[in-house]
């Protein structure tokens, strides 16, 4: 199955080229925490690996975007908050 990619509260464009990237995915929040954040490896985390992307916000944090990637569409709980570069909603 193909990833399937939801803009939030707009009509999907048509796909160009450029690819969603993911830098990070938020942590569970734990107040003893120093840190929400965790880079995304090379081996793990691609866009492709998610039957469903969703952009939540775009510019989010510092010219990057907020995105949800899950793949049951029955059971969000497993998905996973990302910070990257929607771009043009295409995955590679």
């Amino acid at each position: 199955m193909n990833t399937q990619v939801t803009i939030i509260g707009k009509q999907q464009s048509e796909k160009t080229k450029t690819a969603i990237t993911f830098k990070c995915f938020l942590n569970t929040v734990d107040p003893k925490s120093n840190k929400i954040l965790h880079l995304v490896s090379e081996e793990h985390f691609h866009p492709h690996s998610y039957n469903f992307i969703e952009l939540i916000c775009r510019d989010y944090m510092l010219g990057s975007d907020l995105m949800f990637a899950y793949n049951d569409p029955n059971d969000r709980s497993d998905g996973r908050l990302y910070i990257g570069n929607f771009n043009d909603g295409v995955v590679e």
